[in-house]
């Protein structure tokens, strides 16, 4: 009885060691912030959205989308035009960007990430993950393929490119407080040390 009663203690402190590192924070980047028709291009920016050389950025969740124009004329990136739905935005139009421009998602401050999928309307884009291609979108739909532990997100420019419910998690290391961490190994080995007697 008392060693079924330690085992359990010990595998229910195990379990807890695992839970400590692993997933939290997730979210959804909805870009219900943004209501003006264009932003970038000398039109005013939404709260959340900064702008440094050629590239317009905008943060929402914990998480950075970033419009890279690197062949638009400096101060002329912009989104939104041509978009066809609400709240999705044209991020990186390559008639009026350029043809070089891409869209990156990370996590502000840097770390890793899940991404948990996105929707879409585009005429094409590649879909890469810190620099491996891993798919392409077309037309309109939902990628819902996971990508685990990623620390950036990329999509390649097409003719138009809306995005929406971009659905992320950030992954954290989660290390236990130092205090508990002699606290929880003390009582493995405690448990280990009643075990072994019981036998």
């Amino acid at each position: 009885m008392k060693t079924k009663k330690i085992k359990h203690i010990v595998l229910t402190m195990a379990l807890a060691l695992g839970a400590a590192a692993g997933h939290a924070g997730a979210g959804i980047l909805t870009f219900d912030g943004l209501t003006a028709m264009t932003y970038g291009d000398g039109a005013p920016l939404a709260a959340g959205m900064g702008y440094d050389g050629l590239n317009l950025t905008y943060e929402e969740a914990g998480f950075r989308v970033t419009l890279h124009a690197p062949d638009a004329q400096a101060g002329a990136a912009h989104i939104s035009d041509g978009t066809f739905a609400p709240q999705t935005f044209n991020w990186h139009d390559g008639m009026e960007n350029g043809a070089g421009s891409f869209v990156t998602v990370t996590r502000i401050g840097g770390g890793l990430f899940n991404l948990l999928g996105f929707d879409y309307y585009t005429d094409a884009s590649k879909v890469s993950a810190d620099g491996m291609l891993v798919g392409t979108v077309a037309d309109a739909g939902s990628w819902n393929t996971a990508l685990t532990g990623i620390s950036e997100l990329r999509l390649s420019s097409g003719a138009y490119n809306e995005l929406d419910n971009i659905r992320v998690e950030n992954m954290t290391s989660a290390v236990p407080m130092p205090g508990s961490v002699p606290l929880m190994l003390a009582g493995l080995a405690l448990g280990g040390l009643m075990l072994r007697r019981q036998r």
